[in-house]
C-alpha cells in the first residue's frame, strides 16, 4: 500500500471552554472549508465541569485532519481575536447597519414592542404569584396530599403575595 500524501490523522488544535463554545467554533471552521469535530463527553450536560474533573484536554477539544491543522489554527486565532475585540465588532456593525430615518423608526418600533412584551411578562408573573398565593391559602382538596402546617402555609402565602406585589410594582415602574 502506498502512503497517502495528506495526513488523515486527527489533530487537537484548540480546547474549547465548554460544549457550546466548541460547537460555535466547529461551525465557523466548517463554514471556512475546514472539516472539524468536537470531542465532548457523552451524555453529560453542557454546563457540567467534566473537563475540569477528568484531567484530560480532549474533552471539548476541537480536532481537524492533520493537513488542515495550520489553516484551522489560523482561523481559530482569527475567530477568538475578532470575537473579543469590541472595537472590531462595533466597526463591523456600523458598516452593516446604515442609519437613516427609516431604520431609526424601525428600531424605535422594535424597542417599543420589546418593552410591551416584557411589561406583559411582568404582569403575567405577578398574576402567577398571586394565583399561587391563593392556592396556598385555600389548599384545594384535589391536590390529594395533606396541607402543610398552618404556620408554614401562611408564611408561604404572605411571601407569595409580597412577591406578587413586588413584581407588579416593579413592572408598573419599569415600563411606564
Amino acid at each position: 500500500m502506498s502512503k497517502p500524501e495528506r495526513s488523515q490523522d486527527l489533530v487537537l488544535i484548540h480546547h474549547a471552554r465548554d460544549e457550546w463554545d466548541g460547537n460555535i467554533l466547529v461551525g465557523y471552521l466548517r463554514d471556512n472549508g475546514v472539516e472539524a469535530t468536537l470531542q465532548s463527553p457523552p451524555s453529560m450536560p453542557p454546563l457540567d465541569a467534566m473537563e475540569n474533573l477528568s484531567g484530560t484536554d480532549k474533552v471539548n477539544g476541537i480536532f481537524v485532519l492533520g493537513y488542515q491543522a495550520d489553516r484551522a489554527r489560523e482561523l481559530v486565532k482569527e475567530f477568538v481575536n475578532t470575537v473579543t475585540d469590541e472595537q472590531v465588532l462595533e466597526e463591523a456593525a456600523a458598516q452593516k447597519l446604515k442609519l437613516d430615518k427609516e431604520t431609526v423608526t424601525k428600531l424605535r418600533g422594535a424597542l417599543k414592542e420589546e418593552r410591551q412584551t416584557f411589561a406583559f411578562l411582568g404582569w403575567i408573573g405577578a398574576a402567577f404569584l398571586g394565583a399561587a398565593a391563593l392556592l396556598w391559602a385555600i389548599w384545594p382538596a384535589w391536590l390529594k396530599i395533606g396541607p402543610p402546617s398552618p404556620e408554614f402555609r401562611w408564611v408561604v402565602v404572605v411571601l407569595l403575595l409580597l412577591a406578587a406585589v413586588f413584581a407588579g410594582s416593579w413592572t408598573s415602574r419599569r415600563f411606564k
